[in-house]
This record gives structure tokens, C-alpha cells and sequence, in this order.
């Protein structure tokens, strides 16, 4: 049985064991600031992330941890979807 060989585009990606975040496009510092920051503020309007407590109400799925230097809230996941 002949092997084939590997196109220079399949050689040229990056290994499987690497995960999906290797794959991904690299953004500089102000764009990923600004992807984290719209990301919490979606989680907050949804109801997703809550102030800590003890127990986390249906559906929310973060809790607020505390505040970033710019006032922005520092979450931090504690499940998956419960719903």
C-alpha cells in the first residue's frame, strides 16, 4: 500500500493536541481588552454572572469576584449551564 504524502497546507497547521486556541487569530492587547470586557458585560446583562454567595441561582453561571483598576467586574466561572 503506497502512503500518501501530506499537503504543505495540512503540514502547516498546527498539531491537533494543541486545541482550538492555537488555531486561533492572535489579537493585540487593545482588541482582547476589549473582546473581555464586551464578553463580562453580556454575562451581566443575561443574568449569567452574579455577586459571590453561597449558592448560585438558576441560570447563572459566574460569579463577580471582584473589579478591574477601570471598574469593569472580575468574573469567575463556577458551572456550566444549568438550564
Amino acid at each position: 500500500m503506497a502512503t500518501r504524502k501530506k499537503s504543505a497546507a495540512r503540514k502547516a497547521r498546527a498539531p491537533r493536541s494543541a486545541g482550538v486556541a492555537a488555531r486561533l487569530p492572535k489579537l493585540d492587547d487593545v482588541k482582547a481588552a476589549a473582546a473581555r470586557r464586551k464578553f463580562v458585560e453580556g454575562l451581566v446583562k443575561r443574568g449569567e454572572a452574579v455577586p459571590a454567595g453561597k449558592d448560585l441561582p438558576s441560570g447563572a453561571t459566574h460569579e463577580i469576584v471582584g473589579k478591574h483598576e477601570d471598574g469593569a467586574p472580575m468574573v469567575k466561572r463556577r458551572r456550566f449551564s444549568a438550564r
